[in-house]
């Protein structure tokens, strides 16, 4: 058989003898299509080692998945155990938090707490406090920050700083006074360490934040040498201890509320960069930094399954707002109605901006008169005292034209010094608040005239 696999007929072979030996030219070879029995043998050969590659390659592969799955599976329950055992244990906290809806695409809040504990630290106040409402199918998130010095009515405690309730009963009770103080309802708890937030900001490679303005606070720092503390304004990559700076200093002229303030603003830039493919890759490495530092009543993959279903949300869907207040030490005394508002907006999903808040007041920013119009010895510079330790710029002490006045008086001539004037109000032990109409001269933003009332309740103050 020739080489090239063909067979050649009796017939041709004797042709081509014979004309070999007539010296003329050979006939050429004809072709047999028809395949040689070997080659149909190699082929279905061939066929059969394919599909027992595919067949492996096939194993191969369901392995690798399957392993893959049993390590992801494994991973969250690794983090489940360090992030949600000891949330889900306490029993305390599981009974003060509202069940959420059996729909994973309803809205349900959830409390966001940043803790100030120490090394070897057995308990801890809340250094931010957010509630933040968040609704998969709309795509929209409400942030709600709430003044971690708020006075209120802490369960079992009396009075003090909101924040003081994680420090006497826990997350329970922190739960608890703020379900009570604004009528929210909480579904979940997420807290979390100072080092957990550094670790996490790193994971994801930093955050892009636009700092409206300088900011040099070594309290707010806690990293080595506190090399993080100065952070100059403008558009920026903040690493974890620069961001940790960014979200809690207090160092502004109204202290907490422009802090709550970057609060949100980072909170925004945050959600924004997980909301793209890139960031939600990521988030699994973020919560492996944090876990050690997070206490969570949200599993892992539940955290992992809200970021997917607010994939391509908006910086806009992000609505944030603080708990409007005047400050009088050493509370912010909340305004009940404004937050009352605030929270039907938030419980409703309207937007924040339809509840008008006014602009927090900065004691040192409202200048104020004292005049003395009891005739009573020391009493307006006593006032003035009282004012200078609240941080007003107290810029004249005087007489009163008559010593005829009653009662202390704080007189405002206009509606835009109206809540400056309550401020005042607020930060003296007895006042009435009148508009002046005309009646009263003076040149700064607020007048204090000092009435009789004012010794027995200055007295009374300082005894307290």
């Amino acid at each position: 058989m020739p080489a090239e696999g063909y067979r050649r007929s009796d017939r041709h072979k004797k042709k081509r003898d014979a004309a070999l030996r007539s010296g003329r030219a050979a006939v050429p070879a004809r072709p047999i299509v028809e395949p040689a029995p070997r080659m149909r043998v190699h082929e279905v050969q061939r066929k059969r080692a394919l599909k027992r590659r595919l067949a492996i390659a096939a194993g191969v592969l369901a392995l690798i998945v399957l392993g893959v799955a049993a390590y992801g599976l494994i991973w969250f329950r690794s983090l489940d155990r360090r992030i949600s055992k000891a949330a889900l244990a306490d029993t305390k906290l599981q009974q003060a938090l509202d069940k959420p809806k059996q729909d994973h695409l309803e809205p349900f809040t959830v409390l966001i707490t940043g803790s100030d504990a120490r090394p070897r630290d057995t308990a801890s106040r809340a250094d931010t406090i957010i509630v933040a409402r968040i609704d998969p199918k709309a795509k929209k998130v409400w942030l709600l920050s709430i003044p971690r010095d708020m006075r209120a009515e802490i369960p079992g405690h009396g009075v003090g700083k909101i924040n003081a309730a994680k420090f006497y009963g826990g997350d329970a009770l922190l739960v608890e006074t703020i379900k009570n103080e604004t009528g929210l309802e909480v579904n979940h708890y997420v807290d979390i360490g100072f080092k957990g937030f550094v670790k996490a900001v790193d994971a994801i490679g930093g955050v892009w934040v636009d700092v409206d303005r300088p900011i040099d606070d070594w309290k707010a720092d806690i990293s080595p040498f506190k090399t993080a503390k100065k952070i100059e304004p403008g558009y920026q990559l903040l690493d974890g201890y620069h961001a940790l700076v960014y979200v809690r200093s207090r160092a502004f002229p109204d202290a907490d509320f422009t802090r709550m303030r970057h609060q949100q603003t980072f909170f925004k830039a945050l959600a924004k960069q997980l909301a793209n493919p890139s960031g939600i890759v990521k988030l699994p490495a973020a919560i492996t930094a944090i876990s050690e530092y997070m206490t969570s009543t949200l599993p892992a993959g539940e955290i992992v399954r809200i970021a997917r279903s607010l994939q391509g949300i908006s910086p806009d869907d992000i609505d944030a707002a603080t708990i409007p207040g005047t400050w009088k030490s050493p509370y912010v005394y909340p305004d009940k109605e404004k937050m009352r508002q605030l929270v039907e907006a938030m419980n409703a999903g309207r937007p924040f901006e339809s509840t008008p808040t006014a602009e927090p007041v900065v004691p040192s920013q409202v200048s104020v008169t004292v005049r003395n119009g009891a005739g009573m010895s020391g009493v307006a510079a006593s006032a003035a005292d009282v004012l200078k330790r609240a941080g007003f710029n107290v810029v004249e002490v005087g007489n009163a034209n008559q010593f005829v006045y009653d009662r202390t008086l704080v007189v405002y001539a206009t509606e835009a010094a109206k809540a400056k004037a309550e401020a005042v109000a607020a930060a003296l032990p007895v006042a009435d608040l009148v508009p002046s109409r005309g009646m009263y001269s003076y040149k700064t933003d607020v007048l204090v005239v000092v009435g009789k009332d004012w010794a027995s309740a200055a007295a009374t103050s300082t005894a307290r």
